[in-house]
């Protein structure tokens, strides 16, 4: 089956058999939630909320994250996130933001890798001059990953919190549309001379989109089998939270991308479902290290993403960007 077919009938999933009531009481859990503030993180934290976990909202906006804040103590029975500021295009913005969670929290149960870009502006750098797509949904993560981890090793063994540590990367289908494998060459850019100091802007954009879901699964497939090895508690999944309907699409103005949002897109409240059930299903601890299709269920993402050289290099790469802030 060819990839982008594969991309194509992920449009068009069976009825759920699972849904976020179906999740167990969390009390006692400590949850973070990446890009909390609107669409699936929002509706993901809402459902935590209701099972009594104890969520953090991390988003780059302090303003936004009060009024989401607001509005998800409003729609879940009065209890509140905690917010917690986070701007994964500035690695140094990031590591504070890890250190700040450190001082309030001595350990994390579910740590959710969700926020993310999409058609940003083509001149648009992270702090760092990587490619805002990427810059974002992976060095920025990959980063806040790594400062985390610690305290998802530290969770106590007994009491409230049974169970390993979880991992949930919020990736998507298009990791299918990725032609062969990822392309480090595209993921920094350089400015050329002159006066205006202009930036080389001839970056495919959706593209960019693509690789960057594809190194989640990489990592995400890395990240369960190096914990296995050393016999850590921690369980990793990548997850495709189907078509939503979100705001993903409000950096295009391509006709496509719009009408494919307008017709064929689910209520956001559907995206949350499938990262939700790797997050706290107990079936789902079978699918560490591997990847689930909208509605939680297992699929096979694109060749390269279980290929261990390939995810080696990806983290290899990950490593030297962000050496300076670990």
């Amino acid at each position: 089956m060819s990839q982008p077919f594969q991309w194509l009938i992920q449009a068009f999933p069976p009825s759920p058999k699972w849904s976020p009531d179906d999740m167990p009481d969390l009390s006692g859990k400590v949850v973070l939630v990446t890009g909390g503030n609107s669409g699936i993180g929002f509706e993901m934290i809402k459902s935590l909320l209701r099972k009594n976990a104890k969520v953090y909202l991390a988003a780059r906006s302090e303003q936004k994250g009060a009024a989401a804040i607001r509005a998800l103590e409003q729609e879940s029975g009065g209890k509140t996130a905690e917010f917690l500021q986070l701007d994964l295009s500035d690695l140094a913005a990031v590591r504070a933001s890890a250190q700040e969670f450190a001082k309030r929290e001595s350990h994390l149960d579910i740590l959710f890798l969700n926020a993310g870009v999409m058609f940003p502006p083509p001149e648009q750098l992270t702090a760092q001059k990587y490619d805002a797509t990427v810059g974002v949904n992976v060095v920025g993560h990959h980063l806040f990953l790594r400062l985390l981890y610690p305290l998802l090793l530290s969770r106590p063994s007994s009491g409230t919190s049974p169970g390993p540590a979880r991992i949930v990367w919020v990736s998507s289908c298009a990791n299918y549309l990725v032609p062969g494998c990822l392309d480090f060459a595209t993921f920094t850019r350089t400015r050329t001379s002159g006066a205006h100091e202009k930036l080389k802007v001839d970056v495919d954009l959706f593209g960019m989109y693509c690789q960057s879901k594809l190194a989640q699964i990489q990592a995400s497939a890395l990240v369960a089998r190096r914990a296995g090895e050393a016999g850590e508690d921690v369980v990793s999944i990548a997850v495709d939270p189907g078509h939503i309907r979100s705001d993903i699409f409000r950096g295009t103005t391509s006709f496509f991308f719009k009408l494919w949002d307008m017709l064929i897109a689910y209520p956001v409240s559907y995206g949350a479902l499938t990262p939700l059930y790797a997050a706290t299903s107990t079936e789902a601890l079978a699918y560490n290290g591997k990847y689930l299709r909208a509605w939680a269920r297992p699929g096979q993402p694109h060749p390269a993403s279980y290929d261990r050289e390939q995810q080696e290099q990806l983290w290899s790469w990950l490593e030297e960007q962000v050496k300076d802030y670990i």
